[in-house]
């Protein structure tokens, strides 16, 4: 994200971007897995020690626990990032701010729909 916002910026302005949100984001990393390791204790720091912090791996590093995944949740979940993306690549092409702001719109609304509404998948049996 640095990068990609940093190349509309001056030179140093990319510089201080990039470094900024570098020191930012392994800020929040470290105060995020402090706070992991307290609340959960053990389970945390065995998967800590087998999960690379930043780097995918494409290979399971820890046993799966047998949930089938909500596709469908998950995919509502993310709705709002994804218009989000599509109104700034509309954007980028047409140079229209109303269909910007109209997908926009549509962004937030799903996203103000979605914290409202009920899960499709219930987590108790019945």
């Amino acid at each position: 994200m640095a990068v990609g916002i940093g190349l509309m910026a001056s030179r140093l302005g990319f510089l201080i971007l990039l470094l900024g949100m570098t020191v930012f984001v392994t800020r929040l990393l470290l105060r995020e897995e402090s706070e992991l390791l307290r609340d959960q204790g053990e389970p945390y720091r065995a998967y800590y020690a087998a999960v690379p912090r930043l780097v995918p791996s494409l290979v399971a590093r820890v046993p799966s626990a047998g949930n089938a995944p909500h596709w469908a949740e998950g995919f509502r979940a993310e709705l709002m990032y994804w218009l989000l993306a599509l109104a700034m690549s509309v954007f980028a092409i047409t140079l229209n701010l109303k269909i910007f702001w109209g997908i926009f719109a549509v962004a937030m609304a799903s996203s103000w729909l979605y914290k409202r509404a009920k899960p499709i998948h219930s987590s108790t049996p019945s």
